[in-house]
Parts: C-alpha cells; sequence; structure tokens
C-alpha cells in the first residue's frame, strides 16, 4: 500500500499541467484512491486484528525504514481517508468565488498542497521509523504552512502562518531530540525501540519530550497558541482539515508513545489526566468568550482535545492498577472521541465555509437570521452543534458517555482511584455545560433572530458540492451515534490490541450498556419523526398565520434590540478578565460630532498565553535581524569574503576532527 500512497503523492503534482476546470477533478481522483487504498487497508486491519508490514516502499525511499498498519493505525487511516475526501470535494464549490480572483497557479498550488498533505498523513501513520516518519511529519506541516497562506495578501493571515511554522517546527525539534536519544543509546531509531527503552530506564524525561513534540501539534495546553490563529487564517476547509484530522496526529503520536510503556503508566496517566482538564477548561472557556465562528470552534479543538486527553490519562491510570474496565473505558473512550470529533468538527468548520462563502465574514455581530435564508446550512450546523455537545442522538454522546462509565467505575470502587475519577466527573461535566453555552451563544447569534447587516438579510443557500461534502461527516455523526453497539467494541478491541488489556471485560460488564442505548436512541429518533409526522398531518389543513414576534411594547423593532455575541457572554467575561488581553477596536464619536452618524465598537478577546508566546519569538527575531543586517552591505566582496571565511571554518573544523 505504502507504494501506492507514495506514487499518487508524486502523481498530485499532474493539477499544474492540466487546465484549470479539470484541476478539481485531478486532485479529487488521487486523493479519492489515496482514500480507497487506504480505507480497505484498514477495514482488513480492523477485521482481521493483524498487522501489515510494508518494508519494500519505505527501504527504497527511506532505506532502512519500515511501516507497518495495525489497529491503532487503521483507526486513524480510516480518519484521514473519510475527511480528505469531504474537504476535497467541498473545496470545488468554496474556491468557485476565488477563481476570477487567483492565478491558476495558485489553484493549482491550493490543491497540490491539500493533496500532499493528505498522503503525508497517511504516511504519518503508517512510519515506525523515524526517518520517515519525520519526513512525513515535516511534509504535512509545510503543505499546511502553503495551505494555510492562500489569503496571503491579508497581514493576519501571515502572521497567522508564521507563528503556525515557527510552533510548529519547536515541536518538530523536540520529536528529533526523542528519536535522537533512542539513537545514542545504541537503539534503532523507530518507535519500536521505545519498548526496549522504556523497559531499561525510567519513561518519564523521553515521553514529556515527545508529548511536548506532539502536544504542540495536538493543541494541547499551554502549546495551544497557534490554533486559535491558524484556523480561522485558513479557507475554511483547510480548517476543517486541520482542525478534524491534522490535531490528531498529535494524539496519535502520544497513543503510539504510551502503547510502548511498560511501567509509570500511573506517573503518565496523571500527566496526561491533568494536562487534559487543563486543556479542556482552557479551551471552552476561552471558547465562549470569542465572536468570530472560526475563532470558536478552534477554541472548541482545544477543548475536545482535552477531552481526549482526560479519557487517555485516566485509562492509563486504570492500566497501572490492572484494572482493565477503568482503562478500555479510558482509553476506548478517548479514541472513539477522537474519532467523533474529526466529524462533527469537519462539519461544522464547513458549515462555517459555507457562511464565509456566502457573506465573506464569519463575525457573529454581522450574523442572524441565517436559519431562515440558509436552512439545509442551518440544519448541518445545529447537527454538528448538538453532537459536540454530547446530546443524544449523535456520537458525541457516545464516546463521553464511555469516558464517564469508566470514571463512574472508578468512583464506585472505593480506592486509589475514587478521588481522581470523581475529580474528573467534575472536570467533564464542567466542560459539557460550558460546551453547551458556547453553541447556544454560536448557533444562537448566527442563525437564530434577525438579520445584523444589510449583507446577511440578502444571503442565498450554499452550492450542492459543498453539502456534498459535508454529507460525508454527517454520515459520520449518524452512524457512530446510532450504531454505538458496534463502534463501542471496535474501539474497545483496538484499545486491548494496543495497550495488552482484556476487551472481554468490557463485552461481559458494559456492552449491554450500549446496546440499549443504542435501542433508546433509535426509539428517541423515530418517535420525533412520528411527531413531526404527526404535526404536519394535523396542519395540513390549517391556516397558519405568521407574524412579527412581540417586541416587548416596541412598535418599531430593529436588530439592535437582539443580543450580541458580547452581550451572551458578559457574565463569564467577568469572571474570566486574567485570562484573556481584551482589544478594543473602536470607531469613537469625535470631538465635532454634534449629531453623531453611525459608529462600530468590537472587543477582541484574546489568549494571555497567545500575547507571551508571540511576543517572546517575535522580539527574538527582531533582535536577530538587527544584528545580521549590518552584515548586508550591498557589496560584492564582501559577500565573496563571508563565503571563503565559512570555506576556512569548514576546514579548520575537519582539520580538528570536530566534523567528518
Amino acid at each position: 500500500m505504502m507504494e501506492w500512497i507514495i506514487a499518487l503523492a508524486v502523481l498530485s503534482a499532474a493539477v499544474f499541467a492540466v487546465p484549470l476546470r479539470a484541476k478539481w477533478w485531478t486532485a479529487l481522483a488521487v486523493v479519492g484512491a489515496g482514500a480507497a487504498i487506504a480505507s480497505a487497508e484498514a477495514l482488513s486491519v480492523l477485521a482481521s486484528g493483524a498487522c501489515v508490514q510494508y518494508p519494500a516502499a519505505s527501504n527504497v525511499v527511506f532505506g532502512s525504514g519500515f511501516g507497518t498498519a495495525d489497529p491503532l493505525s487503521a483507526v486513524f487511516l480510516l480518519i484521514v481517508s473519510w475527511a480528505g475526501v469531504a474537504v476535497t470535494v467541498y473545496a470545488r464549490g468554496y474556491l468557485a468565488g476565488y477563481l476570477d480572483r487567483k492565478q491558476p497557479v495558485q489553484i493549482s498550488l491550493h490543491y497540490f498542497a491539500l493533496a500532499i498533505m493528505f498522503f503525508s498523513m497517511l504516511l504519518v501513520v503508517l512510519f515506525r521509523d523515524g526517518f520517515g516518519f519525520l519526513f512525513s511529519w515535516e511534509s504535512m506541516t509545510i503543505a499546511s504552512f502553503v495551505l494555510i497562506l492562500f489569503d496571503a495578501e491579508r497581514k493576519e493571515v501571515r502572521r497567522a502562518a508564521l507563528n503556525y511554522l515557527v510552533l510548529m517546527h519547536v515541536g518538530f525539534v523536540f520529536l528529533l531530540v526523542g528519536f535522537v536519544k533512542l539513537a545514542s543509546e545504541g537503539l534503532p531509531v523507530s518507535f519500536d525501540s521505545l519498548g526496549v527503552y522504556f523497559s531499561r530506564q525510567s519513561a518519564l524525561p523521553l515521553f514529556a519530550v515527545f508529548l511536548v513534540g506532539f502536544g504542540m501539534k495536538a493543541g494541547m495546553f499551554p502549546l495551544h497558541v497557534w490554533l486559535p490563529e491558524a484556523h480561522p487564517a485558513a479557507p475554511s476547509h483547510v480548517s476543517a482539515f486541520m482542525s478534524g484530522v491534522m490535531i490528531k496526529m498529535g494524539v496519535y503520536g502520544i497513543l503510539r508513545v504510551c502503547s510502548y510503556l511498560s511501567g509509570d503508566f500511573y506517573a503518565v496517566g496523571a500527566i496526561l489526566f491533568a494536562a487534559g482538564i487543563a486543556t479542556g477548561l482552557w479551551g471552552v472557556i476561552l471558547a465562549a468568550l470569542q465572536n468570530d465562528m472560526k475563532k470558536i470552534l478552534a477554541y472548541s479543538s482545544i477543548e475536545n482535545v482535552g477531552i481526549v486527553f482526560i479519557g487517555l490519562g485516566f485509562g492509563l491510570i486504570g492500566r497501572s492498577g490492572y484494572d482493565s474496565l477503568l482503562a478500555l473505558c479510558g482509553i476506548g473512550g478517548a479514541l472513539l472521541h477522537t474519532v467523533n470529533h474529526s466529524f462533527f468538527k469537519t462539519l461544522l468548520f464547513l458549515g462555517a465555509g459555507n457562511v464565509y462563502a456566502s457573506l465573506h465574514t464569519v463575525s457573529l455581530d454581522k450574523l442572524g437570521g441565517l436559519g431562515k435564508r440558509m436552512p439545509v446550512t442551518s440544519a448541518l450546523f445545529l447537527v454538528g452543534s448538538l453532537a459536540i455537545c454530547a446530546l443524544p442522538p449523535f456520537n458525541g454522546f457516545v464516546s463521553e458517555f464511555m469516558i464517564y462509565l469508566g470514571l463512574f467505575d472508578g468512583v464506585a470502587g472505593n480506592d486509589a482511584f475514587t478521588l481522581l475519577s470523581l475529580g474528573g466527573v467534575i472536570a467533564l461535566a464542567l466542560i459539557g455545560g460550558l460546551a453547551v453555552l458556547v453553541f447556544s451563544k454560536l448557533y444562537g447569534m448566527a442563525f437564530l433572530g434577525v438579520p445584523r447587516s444589510e449583507a446577511a438579510a440578502g444571503v442565498r443557500e450554499a452550492g450542492r458540492s459543498m453539502f456534498a461534502g459535508m454529507a460525508f461527516p454527517l454520515a459520520g455523526i449518524l452512524l457512530v451515534g446510532l450504531g454505538s453497539c458496534g463502534a463501542v467494541p471496535l474501539v474497545a478491541d483496538v484499545a486491548a490490541e494496543t495497550f495488552g488489556l482484556d476487551a472481554d471485560v468490557l463485552s461481559a460488564t458494559v456492552s449491554d450498556s450500549f446496546v440499549g442505548l443504542t435501542l433508546a436512541l433509535g426509539v428517541l429518533v423515530v418517535s420525533v419523526v412520528l411527531v413531526g409526522g404527526w404535526r404536519r398531518w394535523a396542519l395540513r389543513r390549517r391556516t397558519v398565520e405568521e407574524g412579527p414576534v412581540w417586541g416587548c411594547g416596541f412598535p418599531a423593532q430593529s436588530a439592535r434590540m437582539q443580543y450580541t455575541g458580547e452581550s451572551f457572554s458578559e457574565g463569564w467575561q467577568r469572571l474570566t478578565r486574567k485570562m484573556t488581553h481584551n482589544v478594543g477596536d473602536d470607531d469613537k464619536i469625535g470631538s465635532d460630532e454634534i449629531f453623531p452618524v453611525s459608529h462600530n465598537f468590537e472587543v477582541k478577546h484574546r489568549d494571555k498565553l497567545d500575547s507571551l508566546f508571540s511576543v517572546w519569538w517575535v522580539a527574538l527575531i527582531r533582535r536577530v535581524n538587527e544584528r545580521f543586517s549590518a552584515l548586508r552591505t550591498g557589496k560584492v566582496n564582501h559577500y565573496i569574503l563571508y563565503a571563503l571565511l565559512f570555506f576556512a571554518l569548514v576546514f579548520l573544523l575537519s582539520v580538528l576532527k570536530i566534523i567528518r
């Protein structure tokens, strides 16, 4: 399979050679072929439970490397494949508005980078060899950087892309250090060497190195600062791909490293558990303060990564006490929530893309009333919002329910896990409650009420190709939500195979709960359909009158009489002042304006950690640039002298045998 993936990645360069009308078809063909091959292999692995090795392709490309498809990588192959096809299908409709503003080569570069990012992520989850893995990881980063820069004429886009690139390479350095440490111990540069290394000594120092490297990509607190800037800057289908899939590569890396642990389960689990609580709470709190659709969704991704780490950390704590039920519910729930998040977050970002493609803004203060004007987008966005709030009958409920089962079992055990389990229940409940606040605000401000701008009043529904792309994540949401009795045992088997657990414990104890849950959710859906059908039948012969809602006694209603995003969360802002740096973008009334005209005022709640991270590296780059600016004299003889000095230095180091 790896030979085909590499060949298709090379073939994706054909988008530069074909005519403009065929570029999307070419990109869809190569991505679709890669998704079909990867999905078929993943399903085969999950069905048989056996690993499939691919030494040939990696030997050709990377020398001594190898790739392996096991149950863990198979799950992520399905995530990448499903989302890759969805965003590529969606891209046609989204980019249609740019064809008259962008050069054909820019469109080609965008499709090429999208395909390279897709194939790089497939290789990331297949390679166990360190060199092949790092090459694929870097290809994924560079491709996503190019995709973010699609609207590079905007200053905020360039800033977000540069911030992303710098921080991703900081994480890359940590990953490189981790593999170099293995090499310094005389071990092959491979993930499989971690098992030998962890059996010899404490896993905590090396695990911490990999946690920083992978946590940077996953958006783990406090390494998340790139994410709220990069996602709003990128095109919406790219944001969907990054949030729905790319940050999961960081989760995959942490899962892969943890799978080789032979001890220190409790310590590693406690670290991830605490990091998950901090990440989840920080993400959902900051999400509640934002007034930009894509920034809300970006912070929500941080929140859901926190939920994944809560489940994984608690599962490893259960693994330390050889409590297979706790471990299976925690790790299996984390793995299932990773899958679920890829579905509903992809759907939500694509829904935000529909709004942006029609209005060229996603500011809540300029939206409103879109439910009547974009009914299909509104309905799909509502499904995604309910799923991400973990409400039945959708998929988010299933994965969080699985994590809750493990936590409640830990509370009921009345042992060393009781207090930790209780803390996890409280944290998860608080995160879930705030998530309902966040998406009540987001959906209510954007799709309900009356339009807050002329553009929102005249908006039209998105195109069919965009809905075709949204159908893929919608199918995943419904498939897992209504088929939990099949999804839960599947992820439990993967968790058991990866971490050496007994999957039969889940079958004997919890599986009946999910069979009952599936039946209950089915009854709920059927009941809603029947009630809706009965209502429609009952009203078909009646005259339904429509009129304006009660305006609190005001005869002339306007958009200014409804809540704004800022006023909706005003009380919450007072509780979280120390977490944000508020920037006012106000158009003040002039002293000479006797009769003031219309003015605008907007507050942006910026993450204080974002300011801390961005300030130090921007200042560092400025200082380095000032020091080196003295060397830029503009004289050719000086530049020749620099080259001669460099060669002399290399010669001297070679003589001293410092380098070879």
